[in-house]
């Protein structure tokens, strides 16, 4: 059953007539004009195009930029009025107001806790960001369980729980900052 790879090659059945002669020169020649119809431009380190042809000016190039360009805009709009977005801001004007300010506190907590980044609060604050994460996704799940549970008081406290976590959280970090700054400032005093 196992034949050598060398026995499987002689018993097939290959073309291997001699190419016409000036074959091989006819074909470079067929593949380098069509090289040349299609270059790619190649920028250097200064931003200067190399004299190659731009290919931009290829047809093809347009057609596959105007496709992609349409096809996008479809889906976007598929998305746009598919999406059924649902959340606080939809269920009363006061929930509007309250998510608007939970939101902005936790942008400006972030930005906070952003600006402390060092060698030594990085760990803290990417796992921060995770967990923030996590609790993002909770909400956006917490959302497709408003939409569908018709506005419920339990989806809705919910909801509130989790910007209140999120607000915690980063309020939690930005505390253990301080505190390794404290820390770091009371053990460089004592050095010295």
């Amino acid at each position: 059953m196992s034949k050598s790879m060398e026995d499987w090659f002689k018993e097939q059945d290959f073309n291997t007539t001699e190419l016409p002669s000036g074959h091989r020169n006819r074909f470079l020649e067929r593949l380098q004009a069509a090289q040349e119809d299609e270059k790619v431009v190649s920028i250097d380190r200064d931003g200067k195009a190399e004299g190659h042809a731009d290919a931009r000016k290829n047809p093809w190039f347009k057609w596959s930029l105007v496709a992609g360009l349409a096809l996008l805009m479809g889906l976007a709009g598929f998305n746009l009025g598919s999406s059924n977005d649902t959340d606080l801001a939809s269920v009363s004007p006061e929930m509007a107001s309250a998510q608007d300010f939970f939101s902005s506190t936790i942008a400006e907590e972030l930005k906070q806790l952003e600006s402390e980044s060092s060698p030594e609060t990085e760990r803290l604050i990417a796992d921060t960001k995770v967990q923030l994460l996590e609790l993002e996704n909770d909400y956006q799940q917490l959302k497709l369980d408003l939409d569908n549970s018709g506005n419920s008081r339990k989806v809705i406290a919910a909801m509130i729980q989790n910007f209140q976590n999120r607000i915690a959280l980063l309020e939690a970090a930005l505390e253990h900052i301080e505190s390794l700054k404290q820390l770091k400032l009371n053990t460089d005093a004592t050095i010295l």
